[in-house]
Parts: C-alpha cells; structure tokens; sequence
C-alpha cells in the first residue's frame, strides 16, 4: 500500500488510465488496484446487482465466496444499502456504525466498508466498493468517499460506453443480414422477371407489347430502386478511417459516371480533405444527378470551395421547401424521399462523416452547404512535412 502518496496522484492515475488504450476490463482491474491504495484496504469489488442477486464482476479477491462469477444473496452484503439509497455508503469500524448489528457483519466478517452505486443509462447497475475484515484505524473521509464515487462514475460512464458499441455491433450484423436477404433474396427472382419480360417483349407487338413495355419499366424501376436501398444502408454508418481526398478530382470523377445531358460543371476548388472517397463521389453522384432530373435542360452545377467545407450548386428551380428543410433533419426521411433516396444518400453520407448539411434554394437555384469538414494537406506535402 501506498497511503502517503499525494491526494492528486489518484486522480492523475485514474485520468492516465481513462486515456489508455487498456480493454475495459484491465482498466476497471486498475481502478479497483487504485482504489485499495487510495483508501489502504485489502478488498476492491465491482458487482453487478441488476437482477436482485450479488454478483462479483472483478476483484482482487481470486477465490472463496466473492471470488470473480461468484453470486450470492444481495441481501446479505453491505453493498445492499448503496443500491438501496443510490449512494455512497461507509464506516471505518462497523461496530462503532449505525450498521454494528447488520446481518452483512456476521455473514461477509467485514469489518471496514466503503462503496458507491454504479449507474449505467439511468438505472442501478450495481457496485463499486472497497473493504477490508479488520476495521481501519482513521475515519473514512468525505474525500474518499467523493473518490469511490468518482470511480463509480468513471466505471458507469465506461460499461456504457461498452454496452452502446456492442449493441451497435449487433445493429450492423442485423442491417447486414437485411442487406444480404435484399442483394440475394430479391433481386435473384427480380433478375429472372427482367430476363423473362425481355423474352416476351422480343414475341409480341402490339397492344401487348405495350403493356409489357410498362412492366420492363417497372420491373427496372424496381431493380434500381433495391440498389439504391442497399447504397443507403451502408452510407448510414460511421465512416470510421478516412484519408486524404482532393475535391476536384472526386467531383470529376463522379460528374463522367452521371447521364448529365446537357448540363454544364464549374469546379472552383483547390481543397483536399479528409474524407471516404468512395462515399464522398457518392455524395455528388446524387446531386449531380438530382440537379439533372429535376432542373431544366442546360443547368449550371458548379462546386466551390467554403471556410468550413464545400458547396454544390446549381441555377435550377429550386427544391420543395419541405425537402430542403428535412435535408437538415435527418429523422425526416419521408419528406426527403418525395425527389427519389439520392438526395437521402446525400444526407446520409454528410451525418456518416460527422459533417453538418445546410440547403439554401429559391426560384434561382440551390446550393448545398457542407460544413464540419477536416480539411487535410495536400498529398505532395504530406510527404514534405513527414
């Protein structure tokens, strides 16, 4: 034990471990290793109280009744008063407590006790606390007290964090799983109705030919519309690794995969930034697309540079003032989806990176805002200033 040590070293420690790269296991380890020399006690316990039981999620103990997976009788511990009250209890010698006939003295033989309730999105998860079976000669202070607390704080705010990134795991096997049923399950049977259609369509002529000209279209309309699903699915996520980009070359590239007809692009920009390229290309796939769809012929589009990012814009009619503003909330989807999932990709392609959308549109044209953006250095001087 190392009870002298200066009061701030905890705190430092614990900050050191909050910043490192340890599992959430090993740095709870850690704090309960923190905690037993901050408060000189021979016990650190993290227990899990969800279900009515006692149950030891880690210790230092490694065997006997509160061993790691052990569970036991909530009701038979000190710990049941700090899940009851929703906060830090504790006593230096429990014969000169409140607690001095507590059935928890006779059943755990702990004399010394301190320990704070460990709340994960609003609910008892259960406790962090410290002991020792002899009582400890100086009173536990309210200091120390403020400190388990902390702990019990810093290990809830951590076991969420763990908790939110599995279930986002288990929400991405799922939106996969979707995906997979899409890509196979209907689009294989989709495939031989567009191959049969196109058969019937080479055998027959008039008034028939017409009305399977119509489910060709649909048929197509249909197949398109799965694709677009599947490209929505994935834009949704979190970009996660990003790499240098430069805007005019991805704007060129995603302009020559567009049917543009007659329209005409401007680029005035010279910015590179961190980005998804293949997701960023996507982006102006869409509004470059949309601009041509739904602006007249010969439209303008044209990409500039801005402080905080970068503008797409064009000399069109302008969009639906319930488009323009679900654009900027991205829990209106179906006000989005009135002009087609492009301008949906586009949103959520912009939410994917962590950037921010703004939509300015009038009878004279739109322009679409990106903001939020981490611009990167060109990639002949990454290499210079290596």
């Amino acid at each position: 034990m190392c009870a002298e040590a200066p009061e701030s070293q905890y705190f430092r420690d614990l900050y050191e471990l909050a910043s490192s790269d340890l599992s959430t296991s090993e740095k709870i380890a850690r704090a309960i290793d923190i905690g037993r020399d901050r408060l000189d006690v021979d016990y650190g316990v993290l227990s899990y109280t969800g279900e009515g039981n006692y149950e030891v999620v880690q210790t230092n103990i490694e065997s006997g009744k509160y061993a790691p997976g052990s569970v036991t009788e909530l009701g038979e511990t000190w710990c049941r008063h700090v899940v009851e009250k929703r906060e830090a209890v504790a006593f230096a010698d429990a014969a000169e407590s409140r607690y001095s006939d507590d059935i928890a003295r006779e059943v755990t033989g702990l004399q010394c006790y301190v320990g704070a309730p460990v709340v994960v999105d609003g609910e008892v998860y259960g406790t962090i606390c410290f002991s020792a079976d002899d009582p400890r000669q100086t009173e536990i202070t309210e200091s120390e007290q403020q400190f388990v607390s902390l702990l019990g704080e810093w290990i809830a705010s951590e076991i969420e964090q763990q908790k939110h990134t599995e279930e986002l795991r288990r929400q991405n096997e799922r939106l996969d799983e979707f995906t997979g049923i899409v890509a196979h399950d209907l689009r294989n049977p989709l495939s031989g109705a567009i191959g049969y259609t196109e058969l019937a369509l080479d055998r027959t002529e008039g008034e028939v030919h017409g009305y399977l000209e119509r489910v060709a279209s649909s048929l197509e309309r249909m197949d398109a519309l799965i694709g677009e699903c599947l490209v929505l699915a994935k834009e949704g996520a979190d970009v996660g690794e990003r790499e240098p980009v430069d805007l005019a070359s991805v704007a060129e590239d995603a302009w020559e995969t567009v049917s543009t007809g007659s329209a005409t692009l401007t680029l005035d920009v010279a910015k590179t930034i961190n980005a998804d390229r293949a997701r960023l290309q996507r982006l102006f796939e869409n509004l470059f697309r949309n601009a041509n769809e739904h602006c007249q012929s010969g439209v303008s589009v044209t990409v500039s540079d801005h402080p905080e990012g970068f503008t797409v814009s064009d000399d069109g009619p302008g969009l639906p003032d319930a488009v323009a503003a679900a654009l900027e909330d991205p829990d209106d989807v179906e006000d989005i989806k009135d002009l087609g999932l492009g301008l949906l990709i586009v949103e959520r392609v912009v939410t994917g990176h962590g950037w921010d959308l703004a939509v300015d549109t009038s009878n004279a044209g739109t322009t679409f805002t990106v903001t939020g953006v981490n611009a990167a250095a060109p990639a002949h001087r990454q290499y210079v200033e290596a």
